[in-house]
């Protein structure tokens, strides 16, 4: 075997061990579900005035929710089982962020300054899914990035309306980003049948 051979060959290798561990369950249609549940989220707060926390904390159950149901779906057409060691990691990654959230937000409605939880929790999600972005595609990593620029903008702008900020950033960009991994994986898969048929 050549030298070329030899590094070809470790090419080869170090790309399968990397997919191995990449989280590739991945669903644009969990993006898309949970932008929409932000933006209803927050056409509730502009005009039904529902009362802060308990909107948005139902709008985290219930994009959870959609999130879990989405990604088991993705499994199953993959032929994977959804609570692979994968999605264990990418989990204990994404959990220190969530735990701080939930007691930052218990800190500051007990001190009466909710109007800063919307840029803390675009922060906090921002360095959650920079985490989850060492074992899963690169659009992840670009979501944190967004999330983290969007949190330091929103804590420093102060923004009054939380329903606008909300709106804006778990709401547009989730739907921008699930409708990218959507049409992403709606390529891949023409791209296979078209060379299936061919």
């Amino acid at each position: 075997m050549t030298t070329k051979e030899a590094e070809q060959t470790l090419s080869v290798i170090r790309t399968l061990m990397e997919r191995s561990t990449r989280y590739t369950n991945l669903s644009g249609h969990a993006g898309i579900a949970a932008g929409i549940l932000a933006l209803g989220g927050s056409a509730l707060r502009l005009w039904g005035n529902t009362p802060f926390l308990p909107t948005w904390i139902g709008v985290l159950i219930a994009a959870s929710g959609a999130i879990v149901f989405f990604t088991a779906r993705m499994a199953r057409q993959n032929g994977e089982p959804f609570w692979t060691r994968q999605t264990r990691t990418v989990v204990a990654a994404l959990l220190p962020a969530f735990i701080a959230a939930l007691v930052i937000t218990m800190a500051l409605a007990r001190v009466g300054q909710v109007a800063l939880l919307p840029g803390t929790w675009m922060l906090l999600w921002g360095v959650g899914a920079l985490a989850m972005g060492f074992f899963t595609p690169r659009v992840i990593s670009l979501l944190g990035g967004s999330f983290m620029v969007a949190g330091f903008i929103t804590l420093f702008l102060n923004p009054v309306s939380d329903a606008l900020s909300m709106g804006l950033t778990f709401g547009a960009i989730h739907l921008l980003f699930g409708t990218v991994l959507t049409v992403a994986r709606y390529s891949r898969w023409m791209e296979r049948a078209l060379t299936a048929d061919a």
